[in-house]
């Protein structure tokens, strides 16, 4: 990759396999300039990527996302969403830097391509790999278990099958739960100590060990058939499937004491990875890709086409007791008398399916131009539906109010839930979107040493949003709305690059990337209306002004770069800080600029080995921005969201990095033993803008640098790998949710949350390859 002219880091098969690195948040901890919020298997549809800085909303949440990914993910040749396995895979590339006229799918700051393992004609191969994990603060262990097998079927047939289980224990510890008619169903009703006393009976509480655990099972079938040289096809489907409970957080420091809603019980103290909390938090999420492969030689170029079809459904349940304890509506929730068994669980449901043709002519290699032409389609749907339950509100307050059934709207006490059900809201968002564009990018070699690249991207999209939402609470009656967007446009991109020495070249690029706009959907009357102004968000757009050098010298493979990022109007997911409504609104501007480096390769000791990788970024506000919001009672704030020039961009590091030394010894013949040792560090970060919210304060997460080894051994067709993370064990905060307004007084501590990295982990992999 040292020869392409522009910014890519890649990973093949066996520094994937020796650095552990089996999902995108361990990925991103080796990538200089590329994070991600790492909550667990729970917050894949949510998780926001961020590539040299490039986010303006909290980085991750417990629902989907109402906007498009600022990074282009590709799963081979096919753009995807969802969660699909990081396993026998080919190489990974990470492309930082808008990719909009090199790709079908338009990214605003950077693309990630997987490229699994392909069926080969030539021979039957495979391997069969388990592991054993143990993990600090656990009493479980982890395992998995899978494998792969290429088979050759004749001379022009090959089919590859792939698949693995994955047990990830979990580490934290929830005590204070209230038992449930069923547990893992948003609206299972609290049990009553007391069945008599309807009322006021106590709820039954229990505590529970290691909640965070997740299941992955994940598989891939992909059948080549290739007729001649020229010409080749790979039908392939690829499913995951991940499902468990609760994330890696914690609210350590909670010293315990009185219930909020049932002082008679006495909640808890915490230490670390402890939490207490009345319900588990269980999830699921299924992935499913199918995709058609077409590549063809015709001489001059190679005319290759994707045809794919992914979908991706997942189910969250969250506990927003404390989150709407803390609310305007906390009355409504606790009703009056206030109910001892309040618990408030949220569901989050999404389902999206997608349709992608992408055709790409690629000339070959060798001649004074060289040139990428391709046309693009996407259609995508997606739904996303939340839904707000407060089980047993209805019984115990009617109970407490002598079967009074007077809506506290008008006066009365008692809590109103939707016929039939525990649900006290109910809001269901679908949206459609459409892209229908055409890209490519010419290079002239004007010398040997000298080239010049020009790449443009136009398009056509189209983006509608419903919301149909029906309240017990706001409003009684359903409400719906729709809204939609359209643009046309064009991006652009010009590289150049010298070759400086045999091995060495410098380059300069500008790129453009590109972010769909959209519409928002919610009523614009009543009491909880939103003001009009955010019913549509524009795109937004970024201009990268890059120069870097790279080559290699002795061996040793580096790269280096600087860049300058301009983004107008980046676009902000959130909640409206009073009516809490999902919408998408746009700042004004924001920058990027920083450094990166990466060098790779053997030192002066035989046998001695490492890579580097570090990067500076300073992503900021560089404009003010005020917005308004609605009150929750039929009015308007108008400064109510606010950015600030200067504010940090949320989930950001100003500083990351990573090293890795590994030496490899050989003891006979077919003995070789590998010892690797590494660290990885990110600085401080931000979990959303300073001045965002008058009813939400900005946390900030302190750095960390987490150690981590491993020791190989390969003897013929068997390979034993230990490899331990976080070998500190320590305690680093991802993100913190600390509640410190007034409404949240009655809470205490007992509402603070803090996201925490996995502690001390010992995998012992053993695999045979044939």
């Amino acid at each position: 990759m040292s020869k392409l002219p522009f910014n890519i880091s890649a990973y093949g098969a066996q520094q994937l396999e020796k650095a552990n690195i089996n999902s995108v948040a361990a990925l991103t901890q080796q990538v200089p300039n590329f994070v991600i919020e790492d909550r667990g298997s729970r917050s894949i549809a949510s998780a926001i990527p961020v590539i040299r800085g490039l986010n303006a909303s909290q980085p991750a949440v417990n629902s989907a996302r109402y906007f498009q990914s600022p990074v282009g993910f590709y799963y081979g040749n096919a753009p995807v969403t969802g969660s699909l396995p990081l396993f026998d895979l080919e190489r990974v590339e990470v492309l930082r830097g808008p990719q909009g006229t090199l790709y079908g799918a338009g990214s605003l700051s950077g693309a990630v391509r997987f490229v699994p393992a392909a069926p080969r004609l030539d021979s039957v191969s495979g391997f069969v790999t388990a592991s054993g994990t143990a993990v600090n603060h656990s009493k479980d262990v982890g395992y998995s278990i899978g494998g792969a097998l290429n088979l050759p079927l004749g001379s022009t047939l090959a089919l590859r099958v792939s698949g693995k289980y994955d047990y990830t224990p979990g580490f934290i510890d929830q005590f204070d739960i209230l038992k449930r008619t069923n547990n893992d169903y948003a609206a299972g009703i609290p049990v009553l100590a007391d069945p008599t006393d309807v009322a006021g009976s106590k709820a039954v509480y229990f505590n529970k060990r290691d909640v965070n655990y997740s299941r992955t099972t994940s598989a891939r079938a992909a059948l080549l058939w290739k007729p001649t040289p020229e010409f080749s096809a790979t039908a392939s489907y690829t499913y995951s499937r991940i499902k468990g409970v609760g994330g890696p957080l914690d609210n350590a420091g909670y010293a315990g004491g009185p219930s909020p809603m049932d002082p008679r019980v006495q909640l808890t103290p915490t230490g670390p990875y402890q939490r207490s909390s009345p319900m588990l938090e269980p999830f699921e999420r299924t992935s499913q890709l199918a995709a058609l492969d077409l590549s063809y030689d015709v001489g001059f170029a190679t005319l290759s086409s994707t045809l794919a079809y992914g979908k991706t459904e997942g189910t969250g349940i969250n506990d927003s007791t404390n989150t709407l304890l803390g609310s305007p509506y906390a009355f409504y929730y606790t009703g009056v008398p206030a109910n001892p068994r309040t618990v408030l669980p949220t569901a989050n449901i999404d389902r999206e399916r997608s349709y992608t043709e992408e055709v790409r002519l690629v000339s070959n290699p060798g001649g004074r131009f060289d040139y990428i032409i391709g046309a693009f389609f996407q259609q995508q749907t997606r739904r996303i539906i939340l839904q707000v339950y407060d089980p047993g509100a209805d019984v115990q307050s009617a109970a407490a109010n002598g079967g009074s059934t007077v809506p506290i709207g008008q006066g009365g006490t008692y809590v109103p839930l939707l016929p039939g059900t525990q649900l006290a809201y109910n809001q269901d968002t679908t949206q459609k979107f459409r892209d229908y564009s055409v890209y490519g990018e010419l290079t002239f070699h004007a010398t040997d040493a000298w080239q010049i690249t020009g790449g443009a991207r136009v398009f056509h999209q189209t983006f509608d949003s419903r919301l149909l939402a029906q309240s017990s609470f706001y409003s009684f009656y359903p409400i719906s709305q729709t809204n939609d967007f359209k643009k046309t446009s064009q991006i652009f991109k010009v590289n150049t690059s010298y070759k400086v020495a045999p091995n060495a070249q410098i380059y300069g690029t500008w790129s453009q990337g590109f972010r769909r706009g959209g519409a928002n959907a919610f009523p614009t009357a009543g009491p909880v209306q939103e003001p009009a102004q955010l019913l549509t968000y524009a795109p937004d757009k970024t201009n990268n002004f890059e120069v870097g050098i790279k080559g290699s010298v002795a061996g040793i493979r580096y790269s280096f770069d600087a860049f300058y990022i301009k983004w107008d109007k980046p676009q902000i997911d959130l909640l409206t800080p009073y009516v809490l409504t999902a919408v998408v609104i746009n700042g004004s501007k924001a920058t990027s600029k920083g450094l990166e480096f990466e060098a790779s390769g053997q030192l002066p000791l035989d046998g001695l080995s490492f890579s580097l990788g570090a990067a500076w970024a300073k992503a900021r506000l560089s404009q003010d921005f005020v917005l308004p919001s609605g009150d929750g009672a039929g009015g308007i704030v108008p400064n109510a969201l606010n950015g600030r020039k200067g504010d940090r961009l949320p989930g950001a590091p100003d500083y990351s990095g990573s090293a890795t030394l590994n030496y490899e010894a050989r003891y006979g013949t077919d003995l070789r033993v590998t010892y690797s040792g590494g660290v990885d560090y990110r600085s401080s970060t931000v979990n959303q803008l300073a001045n965002l919210s008058p009813v939400s304060p900005t946390r900030s997460a302190p750095g960390y640098a987490l150690l981590r080894a491993s020791i190989g051994f390969d003897w013929q067709q068997w390979q034993v790998q230990l490899v331990g993370t976080n070998l500190a064990d320590k305690r680093a905060v991802i993100s913190p949710n600390v509640r410190t307004l007034s409404s949240y007084q009655i809470l205490g501590d007992w509402a603070n949350t803090y996201a925490i990295v996995r502690p001390r982990e010992f995998s012992l992999q053993v695999t045979r390859k044939f």
